[in-house]
């Protein structure tokens, strides 16, 4: 792991609003898409994400037990958790239409 990438859990797993924060905060900052995968092990869902975002790389997993996280450059995953945390306390989980949508 690169020194200068960190680790922030989200918070659960199972949390669909949180999720919905998230994925309004990609969109709203245009990330990019690169794969996504789905899948269930015994007792244990996974989703995987990859997206480019400002240039950088930026892995999302929710696992069973785990949580959400995100994982990339310090700065720029920890700017995500604030605007996940801001959108979460104002309640505004949608992107607006000029902040524009994931782009595959």
């Amino acid at each position: 792991m690169n020194k200068d990438n960190k680790s922030i859990r989200l918070g659960d797993e199972f949390d669909n609003v949180l999720m919905a924060a998230l994925m309004a905060v990609l969109k709203s900052r245009e990330a990019v898409e690169m794969e996504n995968s789905w899948g269930v092990g015994g007792s244990q869902e996974l989703y995987f994400a990859r997206t480019r975002l400002d240039g950088a790389v930026i892995n999302i997993e929710s696992e069973t037990y785990i949580g959400l996280t995100i994982h990339g450059p310090g700065p720029i995953v920890e700017s995500l958790a604030r605007e996940v945390t801001e959108r979460l306390r104002t309640g505004d989980l949608l992107p607006t239409a000029d902040e524009g949508s994931v782009n595959k």
